[in-house]
């Protein structure tokens, strides 16, 4: 009997475009409870700039460590259901499972921050971006897998738009829960759109004629590549990885994403306890101006492709720059407008260079070990935010915050100037002499035997 078409992923461009933007969204919901709502709210019960960065380096460190999880997809699959499509199932399901984990140690915390361990919940918050980030892998995997080159900025642009959209959201509405019913209501509420696009995606398939369950009836894709023993992987991954317009985009990545880990923390601190703003407001705050943002750069992302990736993501980080000099130098003219008018920016600066930056990486990935490459290089770019995040500790005790907006201007600024040397021809040729190497090779005496009757039929 033939298979339904209708929901295979390479089929269908709009197909492709929703599904991954929805996937991206469901690791956005917990980012909108763990990274906007309750750094506010642990601002707004008294935690200090230290504490909040501390409790957002631990929760962000997963994304840091999610390369481990590549060499196991690229090595251990079920092809029947699809290359990542299992694995995608997989962690949303431990996603779903661990946030309502969340909502049971939440329940301590009914009578404020004091009432229970701020370190159980910081555990039980990275234990949910541990699933997040290792679902991550598999969507950028799967995204690679299935998108033609000619869609990639578009897609990313969706993709962003999806995750932004999710953490902006569900940040609102995490804040409004904090504040109404506590942890355990911002927890569920997050379960509960998970577990709806785990439903999607167990409707959906990568190529035709794949099995939508294990027990159900369908075939594998034929592939023109077998799993890698993880040896192999991994000499394939080193050798990609040290080429050099690789290191100088990871070098891009890692300063600008330092930033991005110190906004984290200052943002919600200087919110409540600069502005007086109360948990719900920044959340809700945050949510609107980052859902504008993404929107605002899904309408780009046709630009991405036709004026070039390097080029958009320099004026993106140097846009981000000046937004940041900005803030350092008008201390005294801070208020609420102005804060907001600053903040605004700075999220549309921050949301382009998100997506400029991804459609790079991709562009730099080699075919053979994509998926891990890739996985590589969001886990170094995580592992800066982590610590740009546990950075705030030291530099409250030195620098007030304003000095602390200069010293970030600085560091994206640096980002753009490494950047301009990066040359894409360059790395495409390299690539081009490692897929040549890399080429399954006759013995010797076979070449020499070939070589030896050519010419004997050239004379």
């Amino acid at each position: 009997m033939p298979v339904n078409n209708a929901l295979v992923l390479t089929e269908h461009r709009w197909l492709r475009f929703g599904s991954f933007s929805a996937m991206y969204f469901a690791q956005g919901v917990p980012l909108g409870l763990l990274t906007i709502a309750l750094p506010a709210w642990l601002a707004e019960q008294g935690a200090s700039l230290g504490q909040v960065g501390a409790y957002l380096g631990w929760v962000s460190l997963p994304w840091a460590l999610k390369l481990i999880g590549g060499p196991f997809m690229d090595r251990f699959t079920f092809l029947p259901m699809g290359f990542r499509r299992p694995w995608v199932l997989a962690m949303q399901g431990g996603l779903v499972v661990s946030l309502l984990l969340l909502a049971v140690v939440g329940a301590g915390f009914d009578d404020g921050l004091a009432s229970g361990s701020l370190a159980l919940l910081t555990a039980a918050g990275a234990l949910v971006n541990t699933f997040a980030a290792v679902q991550d892998v598999a969507v950028d995997g799967m995204a690679i897998d299935v998108l033609p080159a000619d869609e990639r900025g578009r897609a990313n642009a969706f993709m962003g738009f999806g995750q932004v959209a999710a953490s902006s959201s569900f940040g609102a509405l995490s804040g409004t829960l904090l504040t109404l019913a506590g942890i355990v209501a911002g927890a569920l509420a997050c379960a509960l759109m998970v577990g709806l696009i785990f439903v999607l995606v167990g409707v959906l398939r990568e190529r035709p004629g794949e099995r939508l369950l294990p027990w159900s009836e369908g075939e594998a894709t034929p592939r023109t590549h077998g799993n890698a023993s993880f040896f192999g992987n991994m000499g394939a991954l080193t050798r990609v990885l040290l080429l050099p317009m690789s290191l100088l985009l990871i070098a891009v990545e890692f300063i600008a994403r330092l930033r991005d880990g110190m906004a984290l923390g200052l943002f919600p601190v200087l919110a409540t306890q600069e502005f007086g703003l109360d948990t719900e407001t920044w959340s809700w705050l945050n949510g609107i101006v980052g859902f504008a943002a993404a929107a605002f750069v899904v309408f780009l992302g046709p630009l991405i492709d036709r004026f070039g990736t390097k080029r958009f993501l320099c004026l993106s980080l140097l846009g981000s720059s000046l937004c940041h000099f900005v803030m350092a130098w008008l201390p005294g003219a801070w208020d609420q407008t102005t804060a907001l008018v600053l903040f605004c920016v700075s999220a549309g600066f921050t949301q382009m260079v998100f997506v400029a930056v991804i459609a790079l990486f991709m562009n730099v990935c080699w075919s053979r070990i994509s998926a891990t490459q890739f996985a590589v290089y969001m886990a170094l770019a995580n592992l800066s935010r982590s610590t740009g995040a546990g950075a705030l500790g030291p530099l409250e005790g030195l620098f007030d915050p304003s000095e602390i907006f200069l010293i970030m201007g600085v560091l994206v600024l640096i980002s753009a100037g490494v950047l301009t040397l990066f040359k894409q021809s360059s790395h495409d040729e390299r690539l081009a002499r490692l897929t040549e190497d890399a080429a399954p090779k006759a013995p010797g005496w076979i070449r020499r035997l070939v070589e030896r009757s050519r010419f004997g039929f050239e004379d």
